[in-house]
């Protein structure tokens, strides 16, 4: 604790001057959907739905959505052959495999098994770009009323072994799963039909399958859908998993009951204002899983809107889900965390209109699922309020768990409840991994509410590449190394920019083919703050440090963007790292880097030695000396 003593006062006090860029209030963007599916591509997301022709919609950031144009503008006239009354086609499943985009979708009556899958394919997900068409490849398997089994909603995923499955199935049948020939994307001849849940009658259906580190998880949704209106409260439905080590069969729930007896792990069920957060799918991001689900919002007449949320996973590999994404990743506002006896409530003042009350008895609990891509020290950044002076009180605590850690955190008075002005915070130094983490809030003394939680990066000397949030046109290579491409970015969100040592900035690359890096604050198009032009050519298997011109005098807390201009190809980029920076660096740099249109010779680069490869701002000198070698 006595280290973060310096830290936490400097970065307190900056804090409580509201020195902050970034919104502290999330306002949600909500974008109606019911069963949806997302895929990540290079440049974003595409998003399907259920009862709109396919209609295929598009974002940078999954939460700010477009329409594009219907994938099927009209229906597949096979369907009509097994489910002659269709209404619409349902259940979107997006991948890409055999080295094309497939989307599966089904059609069914409602209520019977008259039903049948197909897929479309186009070799470009995103429009914009040549070879974007769907091409309608017809029918994968149909059912009829008397088969055993459902042919809705399909599931595929490529297992570790390179086999393709396709789950699917509901209600009184059950999950089944079947081998598809990855070639031609239809069944493989000679499959079998494997059950692999089944609630013995009960609603089980729109089952969703994803991998992590060995065992394969199956998504489904339980009992009753589609309630609306007057009818809102016999939504039931609920998100559950299950997990096994192989993915056609042996799913259990965290309890070890088997899915194919009823068993499987409730993961959401109706909490405030939503119900059914159901009919959702897992699906890879770039540097993390997550799941996107449909919600019933009691509000707004039962009408159904989209979240996304991360799938963050415990020490012995159960999955828990995440915020609904609301715009800022290291950010939890506590209504969305899994909680125990408490209320939400609704004020102008709380961010997103809503906030935790009522966190008073023994078994108060608000646990919150945390993806943080950076390991380090942070501050957390706890937003509350507490107006309890009965008793002579004049102040409350918390209870607050870091990944099993616990301590008990003073919430001096604020002066009113169900308000949260930005005096009403409190700072709370944390270590955090690189992945999971799970942060628990229970009662302490007396009586405090609670509407949000930030995640604030303590920044001294670097910031790992592959530490960043989010972008577009980057990549984790297996080796876990940031990749970036012209025209990339990437987010790194909560930069307490006062503990940075100093004013000099390096970035770590291989594998260069010139352009140029910005570092730039709030936006990707916002102030430039640090530029490093590249060298033209790189070895890909050596990290070089390149020089960037010095940052300007920054205060309080920053978004940090780091964005692609003019690459030749895709660069690897390792650290970024800030020192006390070299005087007239403008002319050092360009120099040093070989943006004069000089390539360095090789006894100059051996000559500089430490002086440059080595320099990370502590020997200038060395630096002086050699610049007239250039």
């Amino acid at each position: 604790m006595k280290r973060f003593n310096t830290v936490f006062t400097l970065s307190a006090a900056l804090c409580m001057q509201a020195s902050f860029a970034a919104d502290w209030y999330a306002k949600e963007t909500r974008w109606a959907g019911h069963d949806p599916d997302i895929i990540r591509y290079e440049d974003g997301y595409a998003l399907a739905t259920t009862d709109n022709h396919m209609l295929m919609q598009f974002s940078e950031d999954a939460l700010n959505w477009k329409n594009g144009d219907p994938a099927m503008p009209e229906f597949s006239q096979w369907l009509y052959d097994y489910a002659p009354n269709m209404i619409d086609i349902w259940a979107p499943d997006i991948h890409y495999i055999g080295g094309e985009y497939r989307m599966y979708y089904c059609g069914s009556e409602m209520g019977i098994r008259s039903s049948g899958m197909g897929f479309m394919a186009t070799k470009e997900i995103d429009p914009t770009k040549p070879g974007y068409g769907w091409t309608d490849m017809g029918e994968v398997i149909h059912t009829v009323k008397s088969d055993s089994y459902n042919a809705i909603d399909a599931a595929v995923l490529k297992d570790n072994d390179g086999k393709v499955w396709m789950a699917f199935g509901s209600w009184g049948t059950g999950i089944h799963i079947l081998e598809l020939n990855e070639e031609t994307g239809k069944v493989k001849d000679g499959a079998k039909m494997i059950n692999i849940a089944n609630r013995g009658g009960s609603g089980i259906e729109g089952a969703s399958l994803i991998e992590h580190d060995g065992y394969y998880y199956l998504f489904t949704a339980w009992d009753n859908c589609c309630k609306k209106g007057a009818d809102l409260e016999n939504n039931s439905y609920k998100t559950t998993v299950g997990r096994s080590n192989r993915i056609d069969g042996g799913y259990v729930d965290r309890n070890g009951k088997a899915l194919l007896d009823g068993g499987g792990t409730i993961l959401l069920s109706r909490y405030g204002r939503y119900y059914g957060p159901a009919g959702g799918e897992a699906f890879q991001d770039v540097n993390r899983q997550r799941f996107v689900n449909h919600y019933y919002d009691k509000n707004d007449g039962g009408n159904s809107y989209i979240q996304v949320r991360d799938i963050v996973y415990t020490d012995d590999g159960w999955p828990e889900l995440g915020q609904p994404f609301l715009g800022r990743y290291l950010s939890a506002e506590a209504e969305h965390g899994a909680l125990t006896h408490v209320d939400i409530s609704s004020s102008s003042d709380a961010s997103n209109g809503e906030f935790v009350a009522y966190i008073n008895y023994e078994d108060s609990k608000i646990r919150l699922p945390m993806i943080i891509p950076q390991a380090g020290e942070y501050l957390i950044r706890y937003r509350y309020d507490n107006n309890w002076t009965e008793d002579g009180a004049n102040g409350s605590s918390h209870f607050v768990s870091i990944n099993g850690k616990n301590q008990e955190v003073a919430l001096p008075l604020t002066g009113a409840w169900s308000a949260f002005p930005e005096k009403s915070v409190v700072y709370i130094p944390a270590k955090l991994k690189r992945g999971s983490n799970f942060i628990e809030i229970t009662k302490g003394k007396h009586y405090a509410e609670l509407d949000r939680l930030d995640f604030l990066r303590i920044i001294r000397d670097s910031i790992p590449a592959n530490g960043f949030d989010n972008g577009i046109r980057v990549r984790l290579t297996a080796d876990d190394e940031f990749a970036i491409k012209d025209g990339g970015y990437a987010i790194f969100e909560n930069v307490i920019t006062d503990s940075i040592v100093g004013p000099g900035v390096l970035v770590q690359v291989k594998n260069g083919a010139g352009g140029t890096l910005s570092l730039r604050k709030e936006s990707k198009k916002g102030d430039v703050i640090s530029k490093c032009e590249l060298p033209s050519a790189g070895d890909a298997t050596k990290w070089i440090d390149v020089r960037c011109s010095n940052l300007p005098e920054l205060k309080g807390v920053q978004d940090f963007y780091l964005t692609a201009e003019g690459l030749g190809g895709e660069t690897l980029v390792g650290n970024i790292k800030f020192d006390k920076g070299v005087k007239d660096s403008t002319d050092a740099i360009r120099r040093i880097n070989g943006r004069d249109g000089r390539a360095l010779r090789a006894g100059n680069v051996r000559a500089l030695g430490k002086g440059y490869h080595d320099l990370k701002g502590r020997r200038h000198e060395k630096l002086i000396r050699y610049r007239v070698m250039f």
